[in-house]
């Protein structure tokens, strides 16, 4: 092997190396705030679940603040990506793209004990630290265009007269998020799939000849 290629080999493995530990930081941090809650996500909290030393938490992150921001992203990204996955693809139509969305929103991947108490436990540090906003907001700008896009794809196909896109989403947005809070209060009683069956009735009863 050349000394190029090994130069390269070893810094493969370093940046690897990086990106682990980085992941693993988010990862106890998050488990942290579900363990403790959000004030008792302290710098020994972390250090303790995650086993890595205060000097890898400042290479990463410089600050607890600045990790505990990057948590709050890495949730919202991750719930990004793949309601993205879904709008994007062409092959689906408008009322199949919706139906996932809703499948989504409720699957365990992001319905489950750990991430909705940590969202939950930012939402209610979001007046004290306004820049948590943009990563827990029900509102995410982003998504509701999609979704109202969607709606009104399905007002023009199915012709009905009476129907407003925006409403719809709205709507629809807030009965995902009375779900989730019925969820974090509910745990162990949740029925994920009456919760499913629920949305989609009320996605029925708005656009009839596609549910």
């Amino acid at each position: 092997m050349s000394d190029t290629s090994q130069h390269e080999e070893g810094l493969n493995a370093r940046e690897f190396s990086k990106s682990k530990n980085r992941r693993h930081l988010l990862d106890s941090a998050a488990e942290a705030i579900f363990k403790h809650g959000f004030r008792g996500a302290t710098i020994a909290a972390i250090q303790e679940i995650s086993g890595l030393s205060r000097g890898m938490i400042n290479l990463h992150f410089k600050t607890k603040e600045n990790l505990l921001l990057a948590v709050a992203e890495d949730l919202s990204n991750s719930y990004s990506e793949r309601w993205n996955k879904v709008a994007l693809d062409p092959d689906l139509p408008a009322a199949e793209k919706l139906r996932r969305i809703i499948q989504l929103d409720l699957s365990p991947d992001f319905l489950n004990r750990r991430d909705v108490a940590v969202w939950f436990a930012f939402r209610s540090e979001v007046y004290s630290n306004p820049e948590y906003r943009k990563s827990i907001d029900s509102r995410d700008a982003s998504l509701r265009d999609v979704m109202i896009e969607l709606c009104q794809t399905l007002i023009d196909e199915g012709n009905y007269p009476d129907a407003d896109a925006e409403l719809a989403t709205d709507g629809l947005i807030a009965l995902l998020e009375g779900t989730w809070t019925d969820f974090h209060l509910h745990a162990e009683e949740f029925d994920r799939s009456k919760a499913e069956r629920t949305c989609l009735y009320i996605a029925k009863s708005l656009f009839p000849d596609h549910f």
